[in-house]
């Protein structure tokens, strides 16, 4: 098995320093062989049932989000690395907060273990490459105690040959790109960057969409340009978009109850720190605004000015006495004086993509924001070159 736990620049691994926070805080329990592994790339494990075994070696190493995973055989991680477009000694960068080289060699042995395809590993790089980016804060996510977790929004040609799912029951359960490829992300968090549950992450809840939060958009029956076109890209690019969530809410009805639900579930940090939201429209709801004439930056705009939090729910808030008065950015206290406050800065900071079944009693989703500085990275889907892997074209 190639090792899939991080090591830094210098050489030493962030295993160690997981051990020794786990064992301060009592929770060796959970995973009592931390930091206890052979100190080399690959490790040979035997047994009458080698995958049974490959299994409680990283469960109690810390390797595991605990669901089973498949062992990252060379094999598998030469065939994962085969369908990207980077070498397998290529480096992104270093992982949050514990500083893992994300080499393209362990972001694959992290994504062999989440279930990927090796289709879907230029999805997987491109990821990666968002959460590194500055803007990002992956610090931050890993280190704070809400609840954020990374929200992967595919775009383009490759999410429809991948069967990156954007129709019925697009936020899951049962769709095997959407779950292995956010899966993916957030083991590279875990083993490179040390994003261990209460040693180094100390979301205090955590939720559901921690194991992954990965959708496509549904471009075939969008009325609008989808958004990395939005975003200046071209029809025929595939990108992931990431962003920040702290909770995915689930709305039934059309855009006035979608307002309500923005204005009532507003992060208090999303205003703090003037933060990008996402909303997720049903297919019904956007051709019925479409026909009206009504464009997608029409429909931010509505949504950000009916979906407003109360003054006075602000000013009894606990974060609202909490932080002083001159932390809060201007536009906010200037809403706050005519009675309400946005849930966003300005209707562009909504990003808003249609995704979901076409059902009769639309479903919705708004995914509030969280920390700082305000985000929504997108990079390019880079395929591998005609003659590697098994993906070609656009």
């Amino acid at each position: 098995m190639v090792l899939p736990a991080g090591q830094r620049a210098s050489g030493e691994w962030i295993d160690d320093t997981l051990r020794q926070r786990a064992e301060e805080k009592g929770l060796l329990s959970r995973t009592p062989l931390a930091g206890q592994f052979p100190r080399r790339r690959v490790e040979v494990v035997r047994g009458a049932d080698p995958t049974a075994e490959v299994n409680r070696l990283f469960r109690l190493r810390g390797w595991t989000d605990g669901l089973p995973i498949v062992p990252p055989t060379l094999g598998r991680l030469d065939e994962m690395i085969g369908h990207g477009a980077l070498d397998r000694h290529a480096i992104l960068g270093e992982v949050e907060p514990l500083g893992g080289v994300a080499s393209v060699e362990k972001i694959a042995a992290n994504a062999v273990m989440a279930g990927c395809q090796p289709e879907y590993f230029p999805v997987v790089l491109a990821a990666v490459q968002a959460i590194l980016d500055p803007a990002f804060n992956l610090r931050g996510v890993q280190t704070t105690d809400e609840n954020v977790a990374p929200l992967l929004i595919v775009n383009g040609p490759a999410a429809r040959r991948l069967g990156v799912n954007a129709s019925w029951g697009a936020l899951g359960p049962g769709w095997t790109a959407n779950t292995t490829i956010g899966r993916a992300v957030r083991l590279v968090m875990n083993n490179v960057g040390g994003g261990w549950p209460g040693a180094v992450s100390f979301a205090g809840l955590g939720q559901p969409a921690r194991y992954g939060l990965c959708v496509a958009e549904r471009e075939d029956d969008t009325p609008w340009p989808p958004l990395h076109v939005e975003l200046g890209y071209r029809a025929d690019q595939s990108t992931v978009t990431v962003m920040r969530a702290e909770t995915v809410i689930n709305v039934t009805g059309g855009l006035e109850e979608l307002a309500s639900v923005i204005g009532s579930a507003a992060s208090l940090f999303g205003i703090l720190h003037s933060g990008k939201a996402a909303v997720i429209l049903s297919p019904l709801t956007a051709r019925r605004l479409a026909q009206d004439g009504r464009s997608r930056a029409d429909v931010r705009r509505e949504l950000f000015t009916r979906g407003r939090l109360s003054a006075e729910t602000w000013r009894r808030s606990w974060i609202h006495s909490a932080v002083r008065a001159a932390d809060w950015p201007e536009w906010a206290c200037a809403a706050a004086e005519s009675g309400s406050i946005p849930a966003v800065r300005e209707p562009d900071d909504l990003t808003l993509i249609v995704a979901g079944a076409d059902l009769p009693i639309p479903q919705h989703a708004y995914c509030p924001s969280w920390g700082h500085p305000p985000c929504r990275v997108t990079r390019e889907i880079v395929l591998p070159a005609a003659g590697r892997g098994t993906m070609t074209g656009p």
